[in-house]
């Protein structure tokens, strides 16, 4: 590093103390960013990386949170110790955060430009000065001109809700720019967003250091991005710094064997190690067979909700999803893939078309115990679907209650249950969240498979977890498929994952498929341009991947996105 540092971290060591136990979360931790500089702090969920930015940002409770030793300097500042009032004062001034999910940043009853100006106004009383609520205005109008947003005007009446997950994300980024900062944590900032708008928020930050002068420490366990994003990197490992250098040094040849797990881990999205999935089943009888499905919404607008509106969530949509398949179903937030996949489950009605599973209409057994022993869900979050008041013998308990298993058996399947997905028989007496994110996710794996379904349908189920835990959760759902014969519908939007997962996809762009064939055919020879424009927003981890994407216009692009800062969208 040439530059001046910004922000200087030397051997900072932290613990925490509570209910007469003492734990050290960071062992010895020195970070560096320059001046003007973009620098990436990498690692799996539980290394540190948080801990580690709540204490720079001042957020990290103490108690129980203690630093045992080292410090944190910021432009030459000791941070550790200054007092409340001027650590006060450098937040969003000198140092300022961009959280990872846009929604949970916002207070959901505030119009925008409220919860703007009030991020003004407090600077400014901290800071001594005393702008007119004009004066206030015409600045965040600036402020979001410099995330690309236009209307400000427009935006600054608006609700959260009434913006796209893009367009939040950029809101939220001009909140941390609003009083000039000079070091900008970014913590996970593409996660909660589709790869195309994930793509345009990555440009941009890369755009702001540039022109703003910022310096940029980006947290995160997405190696595509920190390749796209970082000047140098830290890999963190129970809470110890285990590897440093340049992005090209990190990624080209990385000396330490955490460092170099975590690169094996990322499926990769073209070249040699592309793992190619196969179906041997024979069976000319499809196990899902979903025949010019459509399903219309109604909304109700104006006074007493006279006016009516339908839109369209799925249009005609017909696929095959044979025995063995793992067809994995792509496209963007709002194609309509949770739509089909609910209306697959029978959990809601299609408008108009038929869906059959193994052959039966579903309209005719939906909600019977023998269709839900043919077909079950994986859902997205584990930690939201599982009750976190009942254990885990609990939850799995649930569907073999309902599909009428004997109560004498059920301590023993949970049992039986539990070593299927390689978890211990002592954690059927635990609750959520004393588990881990991919445990958790373990036992909702278990629970899908409790009362022997042929189906599984896997709504983005790795995608709340780091890439060694979901290769981990992939290797089992991969066994599993082999040991009990099982189909998937997978629903994904990280299609690296789904090059190496599925053997047939299809591509949903507003409520139709408009591609759909063997894996290896549809991302190796992408005939429809929205295909494209996916596969090429999609970050890597080499040059060489990188130079096979789809080259993509921005006229080809425009014609087929949804704009990520459209309101409403």
């Amino acid at each position: 590093m040439t530059n001046r540092p910004i922000l200087e971290i030397e051997n900072l060591s932290i613990g925490f103390r509570a209910y007469g136990q003492y734990r050290r979360v960071l062992r010895d931790v020195s970070i560096t960013v320059g001046e003007g500089e973009r620098v990436s702090l990498i690692g799996q969920s539980g290394s540190g990386k948080t801990v580690t930015m709540r204490t720079i940002i001042g957020t990290l409770p103490m108690p129980p949170g203690v630093v045992e030793t080292g410090s944190i300097r910021y432009d030459g500042r000791s941070l550790l110790e200054l007092s409340k009032i001027e650590r006060n004062k450098l937040k969003g001034t000198g140092i300022s955060i961009v959280l990872q999910d846009p929604m949970l940043s916002f207070n959901p009853v505030l119009t925008i430009g409220r919860q703007m100006d009030d991020i003004v106004r407090y600077a400014d009383s901290r800071l001594g000065q005393n702008r007119s609520a004009a004066q206030r205005r015409d600045h965040i109008v600036q402020t979001l001109a410099k995330v690309q947003l236009s209307e400000g005007a427009r935006i600054l009446d608006s609700y959260p809700i009434m913006l796209s997950g893009g367009m939040r994300q950029r809101v939220l980024i001009g909140m941390a720019l609003l009083n000039r900062p000079r070091l900008l944590i970014a913590d996970e900032p593409g996660t909660a967003l589709d790869v195309t708008t994930q793509d345009e928020i990555l440009a941009l930050l890369n755009t702001l250091v540039a022109e703003e002068g910022l310096s940029l420490l980006l947290i995160t366990h997405n190696l595509g991005v920190v390749r796209e994003m970082a000047d140098r990197v830290y890999v963190m490992d129970k809470g110890r710094i285990v590897e440093e250098g340049t992005r090209d040094a990190i990624f080209t040849a990385p000396q330490n064997a955490y460092t170099k797990r975590l690169m094996a881990a990322v499926p990769p999205l073209y070249g040699p190690d592309v793992v190619t999935i196969e179906n041997h089943h024979t069976d000319p009888n499809p196990a899902i067979s979903i025949d010019s499905v459509s399903k219309d919404f109604v909304g109700r607008s104006g006074l007493f909700h006279q006016h009516r509106t339908l839109h369209r969530a799925v249009d005609k949509v017909s696929i095959d999803v044979m025995p063995g398949d793992i067809f994995g179903l792509a496209g963007e937030s709002g194609s309509g893939k949770t739509t089909l996949a609910k209306m697959t489950l029978g959990l809601i009605d299609p408008t108009e078309g038929t869906i059959r599973v193994e052959g039966q209409d579903i309209s005719q057994i939906a909600g019977t115990a023998d269709f839900r022993k043919m077909i079950q869900i994986v859902y997205q979050n584990p930690g939201s679907s599982l009750n976190p008041r009942r254990t885990i013998t609990d939850q799995i308990a649930v569907p073999l209650k309902f599909t009428g298993h004997e109560t004498s058996r059920i301590k023993t399947r949970v049992g039986e249950l539990l070593e299927m997905v390689d978890l211990p028989a002592d954690m059927a007496n635990m609750y959520p969240h004393e588990l881990s994110g991919g445990q958790k996710q373990r036992v909702a794996i278990a629970r899908a498979l409790s009362v022997n379904p042929r189906i599984l349908v896997l709504d983005e189920p790795t995608s709340a977890l780091d890439v060694l835990v979901q290769s981990t959760v992939i290797d089992l759902l991969h066994r599993l498929r082999e040991e009990f014969d099982l189909t998937y519908l997978f629903i994904s939007h990280d299609l690296s994952l789904m090059r190496n997962f599925c053997n047939r996809v299809g591509v949903m762009l507003r409520g139709q498929i408009v591609e759909e064939g063997p894996v290896a055919e549809v991302f190796g020879k992408p005939s429809h341009a929205y295909t494209r424009a996916l596969l090429s927003a999609i970050p890597v981890t080499t040059d060489e991947a990188d130079a096979m994407k789809p080259i993509v216009t921005k006229e080809e692009r425009a014609a087929v996105l949804n704009p990520s800062t459209a309101i409403g969208g």
